[in-house]
């Protein structure tokens, strides 16, 4: 059996993988779409071949059995144009958009609004990589103004680890009385009533020792130790 014999004298660089690249030039081209959405009064073109490899609601909303009658022009409701631009370009490109670009906004509560939405239609159209991309975002973004809004929107779209980092926030004493002045908590006690018992079990358990916030499967778990030194959980 013959083989090269002493050190390596070449080297192939393999370039990444630029599929998303020449999927996010064809939704810029425009070329050969064969349906239209309209949003918010805003046409976008696509391709159904395309939005169907991708999300499992668009396959069967224009190639299952119960598809729209109409699949040349379909309105998308209860959505800003901005949002489904953002969920077009993750589709085609696989990547976030620039969400400063997008909005047209420099501030920081700008993009967690547009992560908020983007996490929504992410559910929405089951793209479980950008809900996740979009928890991940929120996570790192918390803050006083914006937590009570996230919280609710955690609840109800069952992203358990968004969910336990927003209520360790409220949580802390420093917090809690600035978040509850908020817009956002008026609308976390009308949407989600059951989140504030968890709340308030959280703030009784941060004042009795200390919370650990961990993963056990698809569920958070607040691990501490009483007072005795015994370990507690409690599921959120």
């Amino acid at each position: 059996m013959s083989h090269t014999e002493g050190p390596k004298i070449f080297s192939i660089a393999v370039p990444p993988s630029n599929i998303g690249h020449h999927f996010g030039q064809l939704l810029e081209s425009g070329k050969q779409t064969d349906v239209s959405f309209e949003v918010d009064g805003e046409f976008f073109p696509a391709h159904k071949l395309v939005l169907a490899a991708r999300s499992p609601v668009f396959r069967a909303q224009l190639f299952g059995p119960m598809k729209d009658h109409n699949t040349k022009q379909i309105e998308v409701e209860d959505m800003e144009a901005s949002v489904f631009k953002a969920l077009l370009h993750f589709i085609y490109w696989d990547s976030l958009p620039d969400m400063e670009e997008l909005t047209g906004l420099t501030s920081k509560w700008a993009s967690t609004l547009m992560s908020q939405h983007l996490l929504a239609a992410a559910d929405r159209y089951g793209l479980e990589r950008l809900r996740l991309m979009c928890e991940a975002n929120l996570c790192e973004v918390v803050a006083i103004n914006t937590v009570a809004t996230t919280l609710a929107l955690a609840e109800q779209h069952h992203c358990f680890r968004l969910k336990a980092v927003c209520l360790k926030f409220v949580a802390m004493p420093e917090n809690l009385r600035a978040v509850m002045q908020t817009d956002g908590f008026e609308y976390l006690k009308q949407s989600c009533p059951s989140v504030l018992t968890e709340l308030l079990e959280y703030v009784a358990r941060v004042n009795e020792h200390p919370v650990i916030v961990c993963r056990h499967g698809n569920e958070a778990i607040l691990d501490g130790s009483d007072a005795n030194g015994r370990r507690v959980k409690q599921r959120l």
